[in-house]
This record gives C-alpha cells, sequence and structure tokens, in this order.
C-alpha cells in the first residue's frame, strides 16, 4: 500500500466514524417515536455499511487539503453530507429503477419487501409499500446531508457556501436523473446520454464534491474552473465504465444484476453507439428485445452479444480512455503540489479502472 493509499483508507475511516455516529444518534431519537421507525433507520445503517467507496468525500477532502486547507477534522462532517447525499439518490434511483439489490445485498425497498411479506399477500401492493419506504429513508438521507452541515463547526459564512453548493448538486442531478428516466420511452438523439452523465453523475459525484472542498479551502476562482472541467471529463468517464459494468460487469462484484438495464431499456451511450451501427434485421431483434422487462436470459445475451458484434462496446471503451486523457490534459492547469498531483491521478485511474 502506498501513501497515497494510506491517507484514503485513513479519511475513509473518518468519514465512516461521522456517518456512525449520526446515524446510532438518529436511530436512538427514532426509537422515542415508534419501533418501526427505529427499524427504518437501522435498515438504513445496514445497508450503507454493505458497501459504497465513498469516492465523493474523499475527492471532498483532497481538494481541500490539495488547496491549503488547515482544519481537516471541521471538514470532516461536510465530506459525510457528499456520502449521505449519495446513498440518499441511490436509494431513489433504485424506486426509478425497480431495482431490488444494492451492494449485493437487498436495497430498502428490498428489505421492507421481505418485512412486509406476511401483512400484505398482493405483490403490487407490498412493492407500492416498500417503495413508500424507501422513498421515505431516502428524504431522511437527503435532510441528514444538510443536517451534517449546519452541525459543523465551520463558520456561518462557510455553512451557506456549502450548502448552496449542495443545493446546486440536487439542482443538477434532478434534472440528469428526468433525463435519464425519460430517455427509457422518449425520442433521443445522438449526445443524449453524455448529457446525462453529466448531469445525473458527473455534477453531484465529481464537481461538487471537488468544488466544495476547494473553495472552503480558499482556492482562485480560475483554479476552480479547473477542477470544474476535470470533473466534468473524470466524471462523464465514471458513468460511461457503470454503463458498461451494467452489462458487462460481474455481478458479485458491482453488486447489481447485469440484466437490468437492458429490461429497463436504458438509454446509455453504449445504447447510442449500438443503434447507429445495426443493420435493418440486427435492429428488428433490438428493437424488440431491448426495453422488454420480461426478456429471457438468452434474449439478453443475443442483446449483449449485438454490443459486442456493432462494436459499440469497444467504442464505449475507447471514450472512457479519451475522457480520462481529457482529464488528465485538465490537471496540467491545477497550481497544486505533485503529491496531491499525484492524488488526484490516481483518481483517474481508480475511477476507470474498476471492475464495481
Amino acid at each position: 500500500m502506498n501513501t497515497s493509499d494510506a491517507t484514503i483508507d485513513t479519511q475513509t475511516a473518518e468519514v465512516n466514524r461521522v456517518i456512525d455516529q449520526y446515524f446510532e444518534q438518529s436511530i436512538i431519537d427514532a426509537s422515542t417515536i415508534s419501533q418501526s421507525y427505529e427499524l427504518l433507520w437501522k435498515h438504513l445503517q445496514t445497508l450503507l455499511r454493505s458497501g459504497g467507496k465513498r469516492v465523493r468525500p474523499q475527492m471532498t477532502l483532497l481538494a481541500y487539503d490539495a488547496f491549503g486547507g488547515k482544519n481537516h477534522t471541521t471538514l470532516l462532517p461536510i465530506a459525510a453530507a457528499q456520502e449521505l447525499l449519495h446513498f440518499s439518490l441511490l436509494i431513489h434511483d433504485d424506486i426509478i429503477d425497480r431495482d431490488y439489490i444494492r451492494y449485493g445485498v437487498p436495497n430498502i425497498a428490498g428489505q421492507y419487501d421481505t418485512q412486509y411479506h406476511p401483512y400484505v399477500h398482493d405483490k403490487v401492493e407490498r412493492i407500492h409499500y416498500a417503495n413508500s419506504a424507501a422513498i421515505l429513508g431516502g428524504d431522511l438521507m437527503l435532510s441528514g446531508a444538510y443536517q451534517m452541515i449546519a452541525g459543523s463547526h465551520l463558520s456561518s459564512s462557510d455553512k451557506i457556501i456549502a450548502q448552496s453548493l449542495l443545493g446546486q448538486s440536487i439542482f443538477e442531478v434532478a434534472g440528469g436523473e428526468l433525463l435519464d428516466t425519460e430517455a427509457a420511452f422518449m425520442p433521443v438523439k445522438p449526445g443524449d446520454a453524455v448529457q446525462i452523465a453529466r448531469y445525473k453523475t458527473a455534477s453531484y459525484s465529481f464537481v461538487i464534491p471537488l468544488l466544495t472542498g476547494a473553495r472552503l479551502a480558499g482556492a482562485s476562482e480560475s483554479q476552480q474552473q479547473v477542477l470544474r472541467t476535470f470533473a466534468i471529463k473524470l466524471g462523464i468517464a465514471y458513468q460511461l465504465v457503470d454503463d458498461l459494468l451494467g452489462v458487462f460487469g460481474i455481478e458479485e462484484k458491482t453488486g447489481k444484476s447485469t440484466s437490468g438495464d437492458i429490461r429497463e431499456g436504458k438509454h446509455t451511450f453504449m445504447v447510442e453507439q449500438c443503434l447507429e451501427r445495426l443493420d435493418t434485421e440486427q435492429r428488428m431483434l433490438f428493437d424488440i428485445s431491448f426495453g422488454d422487462p420480461d426478456a429471457t436470459t438468452a434474449t439478453i445475451a443475443k442483446v449483449k452479444e449485438l454490443f459486442v458484434t456493432s462494436g459499440a462496446k469497444e467504442v464505449t471503451e475507447r471514450t472512457i480512455s479519451q475522457y480520462a486523457t481529457d482529464a488528465r490534459v485538465a490537471l496540467q492547469d491545477l497550481t497544486i503540489d505533485p503529491k496531491h498531483l499525484a492524488s488526484f491521478e490516481q483518481f483517474i485511474t481508480k475511477v476507470t479502472d474498476r471492475t464495481s
């Protein structure tokens, strides 16, 4: 393990401690309302502990340290807020995608589907109530992100900065999520998938965490702009890798099904590239199979084969590499020390060369 890895591990452990403290107190508070409410909080804590790489808090702390931030401990709740926002969005995204597994275990809706089974025998009704509980859980995590900032030891002016950036993050990701949802059934055009990646993923996962750390450390406007360019390129690459893993990943490593995106008809960059390259017969097969919630394993395998034989998978891989290169080029304009620059470089590799 190198020094950078050790630092990341230490920071992750620190962020996890802050999050654990928040959950432990919330569980106690929830128990004064009802046992059922306490259980929701326990389900949330259990799922959050089941996975996640804490990339967003790590980037917040990296940017803060890189631009000379002096009060590392004070920034921990701000970094933790980025993770709670992420967790909130994952919970809501799983509902939208009708997924019931996260990190290889039942997500919040999945847990409640099992919990409610003895009481609600109709599956449609049970899923409705399970999703309702999950929506509430996601809302709580969104509130928790703001509570983390409000309860921190930042100055009042810095709290306003952090909360304003968090609000911008939510605003942009909601726009991206809506575009992503509508892409399953609305007419789409080339470039839509990259637009979705920019706002659904890059904004809240990369741009805002980095800008939050940098602004709170006092980075100049010009350096913030460089960070924004870097973050957008890296964030789009991250989403394209996610899209690849959603179809060709190893389920035991990703913790998610590799058939869900195909059955859902998720319009990704790879899908865009595939559609441009199919002949008439292949397009007929694709249109019949893609977006079919009842698609068989054999049918899904044929769709995956089309992604490969059309060249769409290869084009996506090359595009990821190009966005990673663009991110590295952007780094050249950062006026930070070599040690922190190397940490940013490491994040590029971490984002683009992964299996989960």
